[in-house]
């Protein structure tokens, strides 16, 4: 789509966006065939939300623009009080004053939170990291080998072990924080019990305040590297809020990739599979472009009229891009993924200066696990006596239950 004015508009002004909907709560289904249809009803939609509605970008070209557009910005100043509801977006619970996060941040503080975040996640740290991430994959198939079942869930246990551990282990928390992780996160994602997440959101901060204002229980990792960070002077409050940002970030959405990747190959056959290293690289970018775990990821906000492709943002609405059918064809359907099309021109990482700065390590992260476990067991298949399970709403998705069988 020509994401300049349409000639035919250009005497009658943009247009308003036209009304869609999407599953809005979380629950156990798949919400990504909703959001698709949604996406084909208009370039850019409106959707109803909190009372109030929200703009959804979802033409392929018009989302790369609002993915740089200097006028729609994400500082967290910007957020309307209608959205400040508990338990809802985490990124703007804490007041600016207190911190800002890396996705919550524009322009000088975006750019300093990540001058300061560069380092841990530099080329040689991420390989560093990934010597861990193999160690612990190893010791969990091993794990996983001696199951005595007919069957295992491989999201609960394998995939989501892994990123867990990692970040638990790469944050330096204490060995008892993963459980607490695991319960407090899925609440606070999953959750359609509002109070319940609420309760959640603040456990998880009190519970990082805590490692925060008493680091002696922890091992050397990132949150005493913040503490101790030369140079940039970092404080208490920023240690907590990036720390809540890297559990979330860090966990769930690696896991959901790594189970969203194994569900697509062990519902094919052996042969069908990624075969080598490249092969299991490729694998790894089509499972991003087809299973996003955030399909619609972080807001933004218009500081001013916006014409968008013809269609109008007013100034302070807040608005989403929708990565799921940016990534997709015209004509692809939820079911869509092709090994062979290696994922390209996927943006399930955004673009610009807000690209993730943690993609090389999910990658690695991703690959390690999904080459463990299928060459580890080359014959596991999706069960038959159990089906697929999905959670999911309009902003984030991931597998519930992945019934596989090892032999």
């Amino acid at each position: 789509m020509n994401v300049t004015t349409p000639t035919e508009l250009q005497n009658t002004g943009p247009l308003e966006a036209p009304w869609a909907s999407m599953p809005i709560d979380p629950g156990p289904f798949d919400a990504m065939p909703d959001l698709l249809a949604a996406a084909k009803v208009a370039p850019v939609i409106r959707i109803p939300y909190l009372e109030h509605h929200a703009y959804v970008v979802c033409d392929p070209e018009l989302v790369r623009t609002a993915l740089t557009h200097p006028k729609l910005l994400k500082d967290i100043t910007l957020v309307p009080e209608w959205m400040r509801k508990p338990g809802l977006m985490v990124g703007s619970q804490p007041p600016p004053e207190y911190a800002r996060a890396m996705i919550m941040a524009d322009g000088e503080n975006h750019a300093r939170i990540r001058r300061i975040h560069a380092p841990v996640l530099s080329p040689r740290n991420t390989e560093r990291w990934g010597e861990r991430v193999s160690v612990k994959v190893d010791g969990f198939l091993e794990e996983l080998g001696q199951i005595q079942a007919d069957q295992v869930n491989v999201v609960t246990d394998f995939t989501h072990r892994i990123p867990l551990a990692f970040i638990s282990e790469m944050l330096g928390l204490p060995l008892e924080a993963e459980r607490e992780l695991r319960a407090i996160t899925d609440v606070m994602l999953y959750s359609a019990d509002y109070p319940a997440r609420t309760e959640a959101v603040g456990a998880l901060f009190g519970a990082v305040q805590g490692w925060v204002q008493n680091p002696e229980p922890l091992r050397d990792g990132v949150i005493t590297g913040l503490l101790a960070a030369e140079g940039d002077t970092v404080t208490e409050g920023e240690v907590v809020v990036w720390t809540v940002g890297m559990i979330i970030t860090g966990y769930e959405t690696t896991g959901s990739l790594i189970s969203a990747a194994l569900y697509e190959a062990l519902r094919r056959p052996p042969e069908e599979r990624p075969q080598d290293e490249e092969g299991i690289k490729e694998w790894i970018e089509e499972t991003l472009r087809v299973h996003p775990p955030f399909p619609h990821p972080t807001w933004r906000f218009a500081i001013e009229d916006i014409d968008l492709g013809g269609y109008s943002i007013p100034k302070g609405s807040a608005l989403q891009v929708s990565i799921a059918a940016a990534n997709r064809g015209p004509e692809e359907g939820a079911d869509s993924f092709e090994a062979a099309r290696k994922g390209a021109g996927h943006l399930t990482f955004g673009l610009g200066t807000h690209y993730c700065i943690g993609a090389s390590l999910v990658r690695l992260e991703a690959q390690i696990a999904v080459r463990g476990f299928l060459y580890r067991f080359p014959q596991a298949r999706l069960a038959s006596e159990a089906a697929v399970e999905w959670e999911s709403e309009w902003m984030i998705r991931r597998l519930a239950v992945l019934p596989a069988t090892l032999t």
